[in-house]
This record gives structure tokens, sequence and C-alpha cells, in this order.
């Protein structure tokens, strides 16, 4: 059967609010930064809905949150607390802007990063699919891209995953990395037939798909094989290896 995502519409919202899905204080588990200590603005809503998506409470249709509508001063306010409210630890610590897909709300996102700067936050992540080119705004404002282009293995037509301007433009930042769920050698093959004319192969990672600690234990092994026989990096899945994928950490 052709999997179909139940993806909620996204609502007209106010101009001056964001839908938050949750917001949590933990580690970065995935990419470059992985270890690093982390803000987790997760946001509601996504346009494309993989079928072994973790986070379906933000965008599946009978799974969704009621989650909140935030101003960007009531968001840097929830920040200043879960942090502790401690001014020697916030210029340190990555607030990662994920969702669902935060780049649905890219035209609001540079605002709240510049008034969470203003409060003592200096470094910014965003984790997306790739699918939205971004504005010059938002360029400036992202200090790292988390980028996780997805293969057919999410359920979905290689038509419907991949916009190769985005992708482009996303690299071109220089300050971007492309993560890769793999499961399999079809998966290796089709990274390198769809994706490697847009992307560097120095910027790519792979990671082990999974939701419990025992799959990634099943399958990081393979993973770490296939980096080290293709030169491409490996990125952990710390918060699953450590928390099994609860939430809020």
């Amino acid at each position: 059967m052709k999997y179909v995502p139940k993806l909620k519409e996204m609502p007209e919202i106010p101009a001056d609010k964001l839908p938050v899905s949750e917001m949590f204080y933990s580690i970065q588990g995935e990419g470059r930064f992985a270890g690093c200590p982390a803000l987790f603005i997760r946001l509601k809503y996504c346009n494309l809905g993989c079928s072994w998506c973790d986070t379906r409470f933000t965008w599946d249709s009978d799974k969704i949150e009621a989650g909140e509508l935030l101003t960007n001063y009531e968001i840097t306010e929830k920040a200043i607390k879960l942090t502790g409210k401690r001014n020697d630890i916030m210029p340190s610590i990555h607030v990662v802007i994920t969702g669902g897909e935060p780049m649905l709300h890219q035209l609001k996102i540079p605002k709240l990063i510049s008034i969470m700067k203003k409060n003592g936050f200096a470094i910014f992540e965003i984790e997306t699919n790739g699918m939205y080119v971004p504005t010059d705004e938002m360029k400036e404002a992202i200090s790292w891209w988390n980028c996780s282009p997805k293969l057919t293995n999410n359920g979905l037509d290689k038509r419907v995953n991949i916009v190769p301007e985005a992708l482009r433009v996303i690299s071109d930042t220089k300050r971007a990395d492309f993560k890769f769920v793999v499961r399999n050698s079809e998966d290796i093959t089709e990274l390198e037939n769809d994706y490697m004319k847009y992307i560097p192969k120095e910027n790519i990672m792979l990671m082990p798909e999974g939701w419990t600690v025992r799959k990634q234990k099943e399958s990081m092994p393979w993973v770490m094989k296939i980096c080290r026989e293709k030169g491409l990096r490996f990125s952990p899945r710390l918060h699953i290896l450590s928390w099994n994928n609860a939430r809020g950490k």
C-alpha cells in the first residue's frame, strides 16, 4: 500500500507568534556539534511527513499536539528559564530550531534569533529537510545548517524529496552539513546517484535509522563500515543511545 502522510494543514498564525510544540534543554545528539549543550525549540507542522518520523506529534493530523502560540519574547523568556538564567553559559549553548519543518516559519525566525541574541544566546542551529530556499535574512541569522535531506526510505518519491536549488543555496553558505538516515546499501546508492551532484562529499554524514537503543546498536557497525569505505562521516544519535528517544531529553 502506498504511504500517504496525514499532514495537518497549517492554520493562519498571528504575525507576532510561532507555533511551538515543545522546548527543552539537553545536548545536541546528532551532527557536527553532537555533545554540545543545546536548547531545543521545536516548531509545529511539516511539509513532508516521513514514514519513520519520530516527531509525528508536530504534524500528523491523528497525533498532533496542541503546543503553544508564543511571541518571540515569550520564547526567549522560556529559554532563559530553561537554561537556568545563567549568563555565563548562555553564549555557549546551541539553540537548535527544529520541527516538524522549521523552514515553514523562516520569515519569522530571524526576528526571534535577533531577540535571543540580545538576551545572551549566540549560536543558532536549524534542523531542516533542505526543501526550502533560505532568505538572505535566514542565511545571515543561522550559525549552522543541520540539513537532513530525505531518501525514498521515508516512503515518498524522490520527486517529492529533492529540491536542488534549496540544497545548493544551503550548501553555498559553507556552514552546513547534510545528514542522511540510512538502513541498507540501496540507500547509499540512492544518495550517491541523486544527491552528490548537489552536495560536497565532505559535508555528508550518515546516520543509522532506528528509534531505540537496540536498533541503533544493531545498525551502527554497518553504517560505520560504509563511512570507512566511502570516505564519509558518521553521525551518532546520542539522544537515542542515552534516553531511547524519550521526549524532552
